[in-house]
């Protein structure tokens, strides 16, 4: 490339909204997904204490959150189509609002929980989180695709490494008040309302630019074309895309589905039950929220190192490798102890967890294009937080009857080691014909 042309280039990166667009929505993505996951990660073991709640209860809360953060997917597709990006995240924060300081004010009993934490404050973040903000990374971004998603939900990543040790101290500093927890976390939600509403744009026509900063609009290719005139992509990125009907006949979306279900199954059993299973092993309350901010700082690690590779390496074999780190530190972390065994574990766990995710997402873009991207991905979510929000309910199930994790934490280990086997021998899903 010439100096013109680059001095050119760099002129219309610096000019191009997607980056500021990217940085807006990684602030959003830090306040929406990671202060009420992590958050009640901390917060519910001191609620179901101080209102009597048994382990199953307490798993219950955290299991109807996971759910409702997926399986309204498929609706909340529809709902970017009628009011778009950005008046969905609004609607989303807004909701954000309204649970935790539900939370805050008025939970007394397990079924106030479930209904303020789990199902408000859970479908906040279905609607106001990561689907509709990936949906806009996928308009925005072609050719780093993977490297935007990978930054995009770093912002859970990073928000997640300061909103456990965070919301820990405010609730020591309170005397144990957990509802303070919940009030600033409603003071965060106002303001992803206030950024959604004033700087999210949905599409790059919306301020008349092209994905990725480019002059023009990119050719059409149809994806029955032997041959197009760019280089072959080391990665292997749709050119056509489908629409949901016939993604889910696709047997591969089935497949990954699948495959996510070990991964998905471990976040929610060591948010769920993790810091109850810490303590029982002689770990202090400070040194559990200590040891969920290196998982999460393990996963930010992995973001940017998927990030990077998943343009470059298929994503498929990354996640086959994500998945066997996620096995091991899921068998690691049934014998904790008090030190570095206890910190290596869920640094691989978060390590396996966050690579897993990323490259989850950008398959589905990669496979699907981004016309379908926002109800493959809503249903994939829908189907993965639904049957994966069932393992801390089962944990503390289990615990409650034999006073041990250990037989849930060891199949959820199974599972991803299956998973990482299928992703080496998952094929791709086969060229479609042209519609007409």
């Amino acid at each position: 490339m010439s100096l013109a042309a680059t001095a050119t280039w760099l002129k219309r990166q610096r000019s191009f909204y997607g980056w500021p667009l990217l940085a807006v929505m990684w602030l959003v993505m830090a306040i929406n997904l990671a202060l009420p996951l992590y958050g009640a990660s901390i917060l519910n073991p001191y609620m179901g204490a101080q209102l009597h709640l048994s382990r199953a209860m307490v798993g219950v809360v955290y299991a109807v959150l996971m759910i409702m953060t997926g399986l309204p997917g498929p609706l909340v597709a529809v709902l970017i189509d009628r009011v778009g990006i950005r008046w969905t995240m609004v609607i989303g924060n807004l909701m954000l609002v309204a649970g935790a300081v539900w939370m805050a004010a008025a939970v007394r009993t397990g079924l106030g929980a479930i209904l303020a934490c789990g199902i408000v404050i859970g479908l906040s973040d279905c609607i106001g989180g990561p689907i509709p903000m990936q949906q806009a990374v996928a308009y925005w971004f072609v050719r780093r695709r993977a490297l935007t998603m990978a930054i995009l939900l770093s912002g859970g990543s990073i928000g997640g490494f300061f909103a456990a040790p965070l919301l820990d101290w405010v609730t020591r500093m309170a005397h144990g008040d957990w509802r303070m927890g919940w009030w600033l976390i409603a003071a965060c939600g106002v303001v992803a309302v206030l950024i959604s509403a004033l700087f999210v744009h949905d599409r790059p026509s919306d301020v008349g630019q092209f994905p990725d900063g480019a002059a023009g609009p990119p050719p059409a290719v149809e994806e029955t074309t032997p041959a197009i005139s760019a280089p072959a992509a080391p990665v292997y990125v749709t050119t056509r895309d489908w629409t949901a009907g016939e993604a889910l006949r696709s047997p591969t979306l089935w497949i990954l589905m699948a495959s996510a279900l070990g991964f998905s199954c471990s976040i929610t059993l060591v948010l769920g039950q993790g810091v109850a299973h810490m303590l029982d092993r002689g770990i202090t309350p400070t040194n559990a929220a200590l040891a969920l901010s290196i998982s999460v700082a393990a996963g930010f690690i992995a973001h940017a190192i998927v990030g990077v590779l998943g343009d470059y390496v298929e994503p498929r074999l990354l996640w086959a490798g994500a998945l066997l780190v996620n096995a091991a530190g899921m068998l690691a972390f049934i014998w904790i102890k008090p030190g570095a065994e206890l910190f290596l574990s869920v640094a691989l766990l978060g390590a396996g967890g966050s690579a897993s995710m990323i490259c989850m997402i950008t398959l589905l873009a990669n496979y699907y294009g981004a016309k379908a991207y926002a109800g493959v991905f809503g249903l994939a979510s829908g189907v993965q937080s639904t049957l994966g929000a069932l393992a801390p309910v089962v944990a503390g199930y289990v615990y409650d009857r034999i006073h041990s994790y250990t037989p849930v934490f060891a199949v959820v280990a199974a599972m991803c080691l299956l998973g990482g086997l299928a992703m080496l021998l998952l094929a791709r899903p086969p060229r479609r014909a042209a519609t007409a």
